[in-house]
């Protein structure tokens, strides 16, 4: 491996527990926000700005993810990039990056997540670390809503962070506002947006000590023993898809292009993306924005309404309408149902005249006729 000046590593090892049942065949990195694995987004996002070498670091499930990686991103792809996937034992982000620390030879490192959407200005910034030249530079984000489950910073004019506590308890802020200064200022509706950038000599600390997360031990620890960390501070688009809902709403902010550059799969035509054929009978009609994976029959008299994602060989009976859903592959839904706000995950079978509302239908999942599902999740399998 030739020396760069920038390196990246992508977190994807966790087994996203809250997003159950999405998650119970599919790891987390591999789950498709409008028709694109979120682990997609993520390395598009990171070649995109020029960086030739990209280490996966995987756990849970880490065989599937590498093998989609290896025969979806080949080398005729990838072209001069590099992508290593590494199945490791890691117990957290910190340690994750420890572990593999012997593969890294750049002066620079980016850190990045496999399940977070985000357009974050990734050359823009990876310059200002480079300009600020601090061990580490956090990705930021302020947010309407006032903290109690966001961090709090004390930053300075310059973007010095001078206090970083990632949950703080009401003591901590009490403590912390009074240790402002004239320029320092105490940012309470800050999020870690979780992408990190660190010269190369975070790997000896790491080396010498032995803790596992950088939000909550790491950066409080750099802190402590004088290190120069920085935060980017920037509006831009960044949606955590940890659970059910905030999945959902990313869907609907790509749709939506709030997260422009970044779009959904296939071909735009006015707000609607199609990647292949979609049969259609009489008196359809499709809302935009919507997007289509390939292979969908929709029969007659189907309404697709706005914010919806359908993936391939989806069936739709006919007189169904469906709105704000994000429906998988491998799906046969039946005539005459109504599905809003809901999930329906791969290989699944819905009946005639079903009415899903804010419904999150595992794989594998079959329902017979005339079944009302009101804010229910169904697991793996189930028959009901």
């Amino acid at each position: 491996m030739t020396n760069r000046d920038w390196s990246a590593i992508i977190l994807a090892g966790g087994k996203g527990t809250r997003l159950m049942p999405l998650t119970s065949e599919c790891p987390k990195p591999l789950i498709k926000v409008t028709n694109v694995p979120m682990v997609d987004y993520a390395i598009a996002h990171l070649i995109y700005a020029n960086i030739k070498h990209i280490i996966l670091a995987l756990k849970y499930q880490g065989d599937k993810i590498k093998n989609y990686i290896e025969k979806t991103w080949t080398p005729d792809k990838l072209g001069d990039v590099e992508i290593e996937c590494l199945i490791q034992d890691s117990k957290g982000t910190a340690d994750a990056i420890r572990l593999l620390s012997n593969k890294i030879d750049t002066k620079n490192i980016v850190i990045s997540m496999a399940d977070i959407v985000t357009n974050l200005p990734m050359r823009k910034f990876m310059d200002f670390h480079k300009e600020k030249g601090g061990i580490a530079t956090i990705s930021m984000k302020s947010v309407e809503s006032h903290t109690s489950q966001y961090g709090v910073i004390l930053i300075d004019n310059n973007r010095k962070i001078y206090l970083f506590l990632e949950k703080p308890a009401p003591m901590e802020l009490y403590v912390s506002s009074m240790a402002q200064k004239n320029d320092l200022y105490l940012h309470t509706n800050i999020i870690n947006t979780g992408v990190y950038c660190f010269d190369n000599r975070i790997l000896n600390q790491l080396h010498n000590v032995d803790y596992l997360d950088f939000g909550g031990e790491v950066f409080p620890y750099l802190l402590e023993n004088e290190f120069d960390l920085y935060g980017y501070i920037k509006d831009y688009y960044w949606m955590d898809c940890g659970n059910n809902k905030t999945y959902l709403w990313a869907n609907w902010d790509l749709l939506r292009r709030y997260s422009w550059p970044i779009t959904p799969n296939g071909k735009e035509y006015d707000g609607i993306y199609v990647m292949g054929i979609i049969n259609s009978g009489d008196g359809v009609l499709i809302e935009k924005p919507a997007c289509f994976g390939e292979q969908v029959q929709l029969n007659n008299n189907i309404k697709i309404k706005e914010l919806t994602s359908i993936g391939n060989y989806v069936k739709i009976g006919e007189d169904t309408s469906v709105e704000k859903s994000v429906i998988w592959d491998n799906v046969n839904i039946g005539a005459g149902c109504q599905i809003n706000e809901s999930i329906i995950c791969n290989n699944c079978t819905i009946g005639n005249n079903v009415i899903l509302d804010r419904a999150t239908i595992g794989p594998h999942c079959k329902i017979s006729n005339d079944k009302v599902l009101r804010n229910t999740s169904l697991e793996l399998g189930s028959n009901i």
